[in-house]
């Protein structure tokens, strides 16, 4: 089952510091990345396909360049509700 984050980081510069830390490349589990600009925050949407993998990618690089940056987000809000069939 797919699941779909929704976060928000509390600047574009911030956003963009955290990007460049853990690299523009695609992350194994990751669908889709996006990210818009409003009202002075970044909103960040994904699919992963699973819950395992975001726990993975944060333990390995989200985590460690927020404590690196010193950067605060929201907690993010998840939802298992779709799947997505691939082929």
């Amino acid at each position: 089952m797919a699941v779909l984050l929704i976060a928000w980081a509390p600047s574009r510069e911030a956003y963009e510091a955290v990007h460049n830390e853990v690299g523009r490349t695609a992350q194994a589990g990751r669908i889709v990345h996006t990210a818009s600009e409003s009202d002075g925050r970044v909103r960040v949407v994904e699919v992963w396909e699973s819950q395992q993998h975001i726990d993975e990618f944060f333990q390995s690089k989200l985590g460690p360049a927020f404590e690196k940056l010193g950067v605060e987000m929201d907690p993010p809000e998840l939802t298992e509700t779709f799947s997505i069939e691939r082929g």
